[in-house]
C-alpha cells in the first residue's frame, strides 16, 4: 500500500505576545517585515520539526479575511471583485520560500507544501451573505483560480503538492442558495488550475455529506472532520470514490480545543484555564498517538486505499499556545509513522 501521507490543516496560535490582530495590520501595510517573516519562518520550521510531511504555511490570519480583503480592495481590481491576477499574492509562500531553501540545502530534497485557500461557497456568504448571485459566485471562483496560480508562480524552492480549498459551510450551512449545477461549477472553475499542474487538489470541509457532489468536480481529495465525528465515515460509499478516482484526507486527531478542555475539567474537577497544567492531558491522556492511531486504523479498514492524507480535525488558531498545538502535531506524526510502519510489516 502506499503510505499515507501527514498534511496539516494549516492555522496556528500566535506567539506569545502577538495578536491575530497585529499579524493582519503587519501584513497589510507591511512595515514590521521583520518580526513578522520570522514569526512565521520559525512557525513553519517547527511544522517541519514535528513530522509534518507536507506542511501548510502558517496562518495567523482570518482564513476568509486573508483573500476576502485583498479582492475587495479596488486597487486590487479591474472592476468590483474582477481581481487582478498580480495583486493574488499570499505573502505567506514569498516568507516560507526561504525555510524551504535552506531544506533544500540540508536534505537535498525539495520541500513540499499545501497551500489553503478560502473556497468560493464560503467567500461568497461572507462578501454577499444568503442571496444568490451566480454571475458574482463565478467570479469569485476566478479569483482563486487566480491566487493559485500566482502560488505556483511564487513556489520557488519548494514544490506545491495539495492546493486546498476550505469550504466549511459545504454540506453544513442551509442558507446556501446556490444550485448543485452552479456549485459544481464555481467548484471546477476554482480547481481545474492546480490539477493541471499536477498537484492535488483538495477540499476541506466540516461534513463530508455533500461528497458526491463534490466527486463531479476536478476536486481529487476530500478532507473532513472524522476525529471530532466519527458519525461522519458512515456517509461516504467507497465504491463511488473509487468510481470517480477520489481519494480523502481523514481528520484523525481532535481539534476542537473548548470540547476538549472541558472533558479535562469534568475528569479532573478543576478549571484548566486557571490551572493550565492541566491542559498537557490533552496531548498526554486524550489525543495520544495510539489513539490516534486506532482511529486511522479504523477509518482504513472501511475505505483502505482511498485515504491518500491524514492531518488534525482543523485547524489550530484557537489552542491555548503554541506548545501545545504543535505536541498535538508531533503526536499527529506518530501515530500516522506507526500506522503505515505496521502496514508495511504485514
Amino acid at each position: 500500500m502506499q503510505e499515507i501521507i501527514f498534511i496539516d490543516e494549516g492555522s496556528l496560535p500566535t506567539p506569545e505576545g502577538v495578536t491575530r490582530e497585529w499579524v493582519k495590520a503587519a501584513a497589510e501595510n507591511r512595515n514590521e517585515d521583520e518580526q513578522l517573516f520570522s514569526i512565521i519562518r520559525e512557525a513553519f520550521q517547527r511544522k517541519i520539526d514535528v513530522g509534518v510531511q507536507v506542511p501548510t504555511y502558517p496562518q495567523f490570519r482570518d482564513m476568509i479575511g486573508q483573500f476576502l480583503d485583498i479582492i475587495k480592495d479596488e486597487k486590487n481590481c479591474y472592476e468590483p471583485y474582477v481581481l487582478k491576477e498580480e495583486n493574488a499574492k499570499i505573502l505567506e509562500l514569498e516568507i516560507i520560500d526561504e525555510v524551504a531553501k535552506q531544506y533544500k540545502k540540508e536534505t537535498g530534497k525539495i520541500l513540499e507544501v499545501r497551500v489553503c485557500i478560502a473556497g468560493p461557497t464560503d467567500m461568497y456568504l461572507q462578501a454577499f451573505g444568503a442571496t444568490a448571485f451566480v454571475d458574482a459566485y463565478h467570479i469569485l471562483a476566478l479569483d482563486i483560480e487566480k491566487f493559485i496560480k500566482q502560488a505556483f508562480k511564487t513556489a520557488k524552492n519548494f514544490k506545491i503538492k495539495v492546493i486546498a480549498l476550505d469550504e466549511i459551510s459545504l454540506g453544513l450551512n442551509d442558507k446556501i442558495q446556490f444550485s448543485d449545477a452552479d456549485i459544481i461549477s464555481a467548484l471546477t472553475v476554482a480547481s481545474t488550475y492546480a490539477r493541471q499542474q499536477g498537484a492535488d487538489m483538495e477540499i476541506h470541509v466540516y461534513s463530508p455529506l455533500k461528497y458526491k457532489l463534490i466527486c463531479e468536480t476536478p476536486i481529487n481529495v476530500i478532507g473532513f472532520e472524522y476525529a471530532g465525528t466519527p458519525s461522519y465515515l458512515d456517509l461516504l460509499d467507497r465504491k463511488v470514490l473509487e468510481d470517480s478516482n477520489t481519494y480523502v484526507g481523514v481528520g484523525i486527531s481532535r481539534t476542537d480545543i473548548f470540547s476538549l478542555i472541558s472533558i479535562v475539567n469534568e475528569k479532573y474537577v478543576i478549571n484548566a484555564w486557571k490551572e493550565k497544567e492541566y491542559m498537557q492531558k490533552i496531548v498526554t491522556e486524550l489525543e495520544t498517538p495510539d489513539i490516534i492511531k486506532k482511529r486511522l486504523e479504523t477509518a482504513f479498514s472501511i475505505l483502505g486505499d482511498r485515504i491518500k492524507y491524514a492531518n488534525p480535525d482543523c485547524g489550530l488558531a484557537f489552542w491555548p499556545d503554541q506548545d501545545l498545538a504543535f505536541k498535538l502535531l508531533e503526536n499527529t506524526a506518530k501515530g500516522i509513522n506507526q500506522f503505515n510502519a505496521e502496514k508495511k510489516n504485514q
